[in-house]
């Protein structure tokens, strides 16, 4: 499945494209554009099928991962499995330190605050029990998304592994993270899940 999240710059008409030449491809469009956490809200509700996985369409995770995600899934009995750069140096290796030291200190913080069963509390690349996801009362719109199933999960004992998973840089595109943004939405999530809400 594809989630279009109003994009402008033709990934809606190659998405379109990709549908209708694959039949197993499905396309859910949204308009306006909800942010990455509407995004796979909408993509969750729209699946099929007893898991689901998600991965940026900028491939900087491997699709090719997912096999190992599943394997692990498979053999601990998990309800989720994350794809983590953190469990292996070499995993970060081609990412430039002034994307790396900000997730590693987000990443930290949500470790100390709500359990150290995940190093792995911001990427995107995961594998979930997908009668389990739908329970969860999702609510964040960015980036932060992927905190939020991570500790929600956590505080419902879901059982949760990782696996390794090399991180990438984009080789075309731009990021559309703004930091300070996604600062303060890390933020109020956080005062969300302190607060039991």
């Amino acid at each position: 499945m594809i989630v279009d999240d109003g994009s402008t710059d033709g990934t809606a008409a190659a998405a379109v494209a990709l549908a209708a030449a694959r039949p197993g491809v499905r396309l859910v469009s949204l308009s306006p554009n909800r942010g990455l956490g509407g995004a796979l809200r909408a993509g969750f509700a729209a699946a099929e099928g007893a898991w689901i996985a998600t991965i940026d369409a900028d491939l900087t995770f491997r699709p090719a991962g997912l096999k190992e995600l599943l394997a692990a899934a498979r053999r601990e009995g998990a309800d989720l499995v994350a794809g983590s750069p953190y469990l292996r140096p070499e995993d970060l290796a081609s990412v430039p330190w002034a994307r790396r030291l900000p997730s590693l200190l987000m990443n930290a913080l949500y470790r100390g605050l709500f359990g150290f069963a995940l190093t792995a509390y911001t990427p995107v690349f995961r594998l979930y029990r997908a009668e389990r996801l739908r329970a969860l009362p999702l609510s964040a719109e960015g980036f932060e998304i992927n905190a939020e199933i991570a500790a929600r999960a956590l505080r419902a004992r879901w059982i949760v592994a990782e696996a390794p998973a090399a991180l990438e840089t984009r080789t075309a595109g731009v990021s559309k993270l703004r930091r300070w943004r996604e600062l303060a939405r890390h933020a109020r999530l956080i005062s969300r899940l302190l607060a039991g809400r």
